[in-house]
């Protein structure tokens, strides 16, 4: 199995689990006189063998991350180094949103205390980063069987 195969099913394991999780609170209490629609014993084995399954599967995801090498780095390296990006980015963006309304409700000049034109050149090229990091990592992952 490829990496990003892996990964895929990963997402459809968590989605599983949110989905028993969902069941089991809606089943958890019922109205005297009738029956729940599920089984939550039968639905919390279902999580405990989902979870597994799907624990399993990280530690497969992270030991295979943790020893594929892309250039200088280890492909885990590069997937952190992404994600941290990406909440940068988020966080630059909110603060550009913040200073750009600069009047507020009683018209009193309001003014920025950053260079937005400098921090938007910044996401821009974070942005890029980013963009270049996510294409090397799903090619990574596509030619990367699963350990």
């Amino acid at each position: 199995m490829k990496l990003a195969e892996a990964l895929r099913e990963r997402k459809q394991l968590q989605i599983k689990m949110g989905t028993l999780r969902q069941k089991l609170i809606d089943n958890a209490i019922y109205q005297e006189g009738s029956k729940p629609v599920e089984d939550p014993a039968e639905l919390i084995k279902a999580l405990e063998a989902t979870r597994g399954e799907l624990a399993a599967l990280i530690k497969r995801i992270n030991a295979t991350n943790a020893s594929v090498k892309v250039g200088d780095f280890l492909l885990g390296e590069l997937v952190v180094d992404r994600d941290t990006r990406i909440l940068e980015v988020a966080s630059l963006n909110k603060l550009i949103s913040q200073v750009s309304n600069r009047y507020s409700r009683s018209e009193i000049l309001i003014l920025p205390s950053i260079d937005v034109k400098e921090t938007q050149k910044k996401v821009d090229k974070l942005a890029k980063d980013i963009r270049e990091l996510d294409n090397l990592i799903q090619a990574t992952n596509w030619n990367t069987e699963l350990l």
